[in-house]
């Protein structure tokens, strides 16, 4: 009788964190500004997600 090992296959997680957790985690004043221009209250977000936001909006212009 042999016993096999069931496989687990971890999902890669994706954190998510709200607005003020940016906020908190702004390493200088020009990044905590971005943040709260860009991301909304009540969301939350992936690092990756908040970061295009950035960069999106960085590369908008202006009166766009």
């Amino acid at each position: 009788m042999s016993k096999e090992k069931a496989e687990t296959v971890e999902q890669p997680r994706t954190s998510k964190f709200s607005k003020a957790a940016f906020l908190d985690a702004a390493a200088d004043p020009n990044e905590r500004i971005l943040y709260e221009v860009v991301l909304q209250d009540g969301q939350t977000y992936a690092k990756d997600e908040a970061a295009d936001l950035v960069n999106a909006w960085k590369k908008k212009g202006v009166g766009q």
